[in-house]
Order: structure tokens, then C-alpha cells, then sequence
């Protein structure tokens, strides 16, 4: 997987989408869900800006895969907020743990996208060590009040149908991880069905309609 960084702020496609909701006297934009379940009033930021978030992950977060753009950005303009893009090509689950902290520290996000496991899959990590590593994430999300969204992962597809059977093993401690920490979840792996159709043609990152679903799914649970 290839590296990439980027900051998006209040995109074309935010404005096109507040020009419609003026239109249609407020309506909000396309999702495939009602709105964030949280209660985000309640939400104690400390001194982080709530309308900052950062995404933390591997290439599928980083970058711009076969001549389409990743999740971060087009999250970015569905919400009008700024969407910080940590994604960095290749890494494990132990990467992003190694430098949360100073990720966190560097831009004070309000909320902290996470979405790894692929690659630890592909290292043959096990496990055990890979959702140690995600608590890890987590917890210093946490402590740093810092809300935490911790996703299940895109299916493994074609040349990588190897790794599907752990894919939905991981998913799964993903989901038991979230619930005993309080993260919120994004159910990635339950949005792609493990449909081929959202996947690119190397099986392991997702093409234009899989980085759309992954964009609607982190904005329905942290809009």
C-alpha cells in the first residue's frame, strides 16, 4: 500500500451540498443512515476543536487508489468540517499505535477515525496483538478526550480471497473491541457485504463506489 497525507477543509462538494439543503429548506445531504446515534452535546472535547477530525490508518485511508480519492475526503465535504488525513501507506495496526500520540498532540482533532488490520492480516499478525494495538488507539484517544471511531474492516477480495476468513475474524473482535471500550463503530465489513463490486481490481482497496460507502458509513455514525 502507498503512503499519502492530506488536509481537506470545507470542499466543493460541502458547498454544492449546502446550496442544497437551502433549496430544499434544510434537508440534509445524502446518506445512507438518520444521523449520528451520540449524543455529541454531551461530548467533553477538553481543549480539542470537536470540529476537527483526524483519519488514522493505512492506504485504504491514505490514498488516492486507481485514480479515485479515499474516504477522508469525500467525508469532508459531506460534513463542511476538517477531515485530516493520517492515513500512511502500508502500515500495521503497531504503526498507527506507535504514533498516535503525536498525532493527537499535533491537531487536537475532536474525533479520531481508525481503520487498520488489513496489512496485519497480510504480516500475519496475530490477532491477539493486532486489537491490543487498536486498544492502544483508542485509549489514548480517550485519554486525550479525544472521541474515538474505530471502523470494521473492507472485505479482501480476488488475489486476496486468502485473507477474507481472518478479515471477518478481525472484524468481528473489531466490534467486541469497540463495545468493551465505548467507541463508537463504524460497521465497514457489515456496509460491504463483502460485495466485490465496491472493491478495485487488486481486491484490497476500494474503487470509486467503495470509498463513497466508506464515507457515508463514518458520516452516519460521527454526523
Amino acid at each position: 500500500m502507498k503512503s499519502g497525507r492530506r488536509m481537506v477543509n470545507f470542499s466543493l462538494i460541502g458547498v454544492t451540498c449546502l446550496a442544497a439543503m437551502l433549496l430544499l429548506g434544510g434537508a440534509g445531504c445524502e446518506s445512507s443512515g438518520g444521523g449520528s446515534k451520540h449524543d455529541k452535546a454531551s461530548v467533553d472535547f477538553g481543549d480539542n476543536d470537536p470540529n476537527v477530525y483526524v483519519a488514522l490508518g493505512d492506504s485504504i485511508t491514505g490514498d488516492i487508489n486507481y485514480g479515485v480519492a479515499p474516504y477522508p475526503p469525500r467525508l469532508a465535504g459531506m460534513l463542511g468540517q476538517t477531515v485530516i488525513n493520517e492515513g500512511n501507506g502500508g502500515e500495521t495496526s503497531g504503526g498507527g499505535a506507535g504514533r498516535v500520540n503525536s498525532v493527537l498532540a499535533r491537531h487536537k482533532p475532536g474525533y479520531l477515525l481508525i481503520l487498520y488490520g488489513a496489512n496485519d492480516l497480510l504480516h500475519g499478525r496475530d490477532q491477539a496483538t493486532t486489537i491490543g494495538n487498536l486498544r492502544y488507539i483508542i485509549q489514548a484517544a480517550k485519554n486525550n478526550k479525544t472521541v474515538p471511531v474505530i471502523s470494521t474492516l473492507t472485505p479482501m477480495t480476488g488475489n486476496y480471497d486468502l485473507w477474507d476468513s481472518g478479515e471477518q475474524r478481525l472484524s468481528n473482535a473489531i466490534r467486541n473491541l469497540a463495545n468493551e471500550e465505548g467507541a463508537w463503530l463504524v460497521d465497514a465489513a457489515a456496509e460491504f457485504n463483502h460485495d466485490p463490486g465496491y472493491m478495485s481490481i487488486d481486491g484490497l482497496h476500494p474503487n470509486d463506489a467503495g470509498c463513497q460507502l466508506l464515507a457515508h458509513a463514518f458520516y452516519d455514525e460521527v454526523n
